[in-house]
């Protein structure tokens, strides 16, 4: 539900942790991000356990980050 700015405050919850979203988008939208992020940390912590947790994160950003790269690349965007 949106506050009295129009904010919306969304938890989620990622490899572990509650975090509390505060922003325009909906929801469900940072619900589903949310699980893409905590989907892909999981990925990464089951084929390699023996890194860290920020080792994790890094790998899970450059592996969002590049299906991102891709897709743009295939809509002709970049």
């Amino acid at each position: 539900m949106a506050d009295s700015e129009g904010l919306n405050r969304t938890t989620i919850h990622i490899a572990g942790n509650d975090y509390t979203i505060v922003g325009t988008e909906s929801p469900e939208h940072v619900r589903e991000v949310g699980l893409l992020v905590d989907t892909k940390i999981r990925e990464i912590r089951d084929q390699a356990p023996q890194l860290d947790v920020r080792q994790i994160a890094v790998l899970a950003a450059l592996n969002i980050g590049s299906d991102y790269v891709k897709i743009k690349k295939n809509l002709g965007e970049i």
